[in-house]
């Protein structure tokens, strides 16, 4: 709690709770289904194969995360063959990240995987259920800056 807001002003059972609440849940139980990957490398390897090639502080804007991080993470993913620097042609100080053949089959199964472990989720609901959240999607993709 930050200073001066008590726990009587947090209202579990309001709509911001509940979705922060079950959109945890749900990235918790789809930590595994990124194709070995962790969730942070997974991520970064995502951005750069949506938005690059890029500079890392590119990367480490979009991502969120300090410059120190994400120069961890695309060394990470450079050992593994899933990210490729090369110079920029623009400054010759700088260098861009591009995402290699590899690495976009490892988003493209990363994506896989997670559809799958959702699908499996998603069987517990009635159509009714499955029908409101579907309505829902497009709300939650204008809400996170997907479309």
């Amino acid at each position: 709690m930050t200073r001066g807001t008590h726990m009587s002003d947090y209202d579990a059972n309001a709509v911001p709770a509940r979705l922060a609440f079950a959109v945890g849940r749900l990235n918790r139980r789809l930590v595994g289904a990124t194709g070995g990957l962790s969730h942070g490398l997974l991520s970064a390897l995502a951005t750069i194969a949506k938005s690059g090639p890029m500079r890392l502080a590119d990367v480490a804007q979009i991502e969120n995360v300090s410059a120190p991080s994400v120069t961890r993470v695309i060394a990470e993913l450079e050992s593994r063959g899933l990210v490729a620097r090369n110079a920029d042609a623009t400054d010759g100080r700088a260098f861009l990240i591009q995402v290699t053949d590899a690495g976009m089959e490892a988003v493209v199964l990363a994506r896989a995987a997670r559809a799958q472990a959702t699908k499996t989720l998603l069987e517990i609901l009635d159509e009714s259920e499955l029908a409101a959240v579907e309505a829902a999607l497009p709300a939650l993709e204008r809400v996170v800056g997907q479309i």
